[in-house]
């Protein structure tokens, strides 16, 4: 561990984090989890920091990877009017399983919050150097495997 990290540990510290950097993420933001069961996508004032944070329109945007999408689009009904709304900010694509996955993370391209395995509790480290570093380079090549998800629109027929 180096001097530029904070290791945050419980539940409830974790979503203060991730609602903490998604208020200001700055030019652009890249996050990964299986699932987003248990992120803090839901909460009105995250919402509206993100609406703020869409209109600014200077920006390259959001790239969001997961394993699935479907608990995002049935617990995090703000999130998914969000991800609508604001299609033209956000990617949106899926890792299959047989893939290797990143580790969970919100990155930003000053600060990250990288969670650190634990089977007893969530555990992570808030950072913006080398492990920073180390989980965007794990993140790029997952994307880079990863294939279109969480639509914005469906087409019927």
């Amino acid at each position: 561990m180096n001097s530029t990290e904070t290791i945050i540990s419980g539940i409830g510290t974790w979503q203060q984090a991730i609602a903490e950097l998604l208020s200001s993420p700055g030019l652009s933001v890249s996050m990964y989890s299986p699932d987003y069961a248990d992120w803090p996508l839901n909460q009105i004032e995250l919402i509206n920091a993100l609406n703020a944070w869409g209109l600014q329109g200077q920006h390259p945007g959001m790239r969001m990877l997961a394993r699935r999408f479907d608990l995002v689009q049935r617990d995090q009904a703000r999130f998914t009017q969000w991800r609508l709304r604001f299609s033209h900010r956000i990617d949106c694509r899926e890792l299959p399983e047989t893939l290797p996955a990143p580790v969970e993370s919100l990155l930003t391209p000053d600060r990250g919050l990288v969670a650190i395995p634990s089977v007893t509790h969530r555990r992570a480290a808030i950072c913006s150097s080398g492990r920073l570093h180390a989980a965007l380079e794990q993140f790029d090549q997952a994307w880079a495997l990863s294939h279109a998800g969480f639509p914005a629109h469906v087409l019927g027929l």
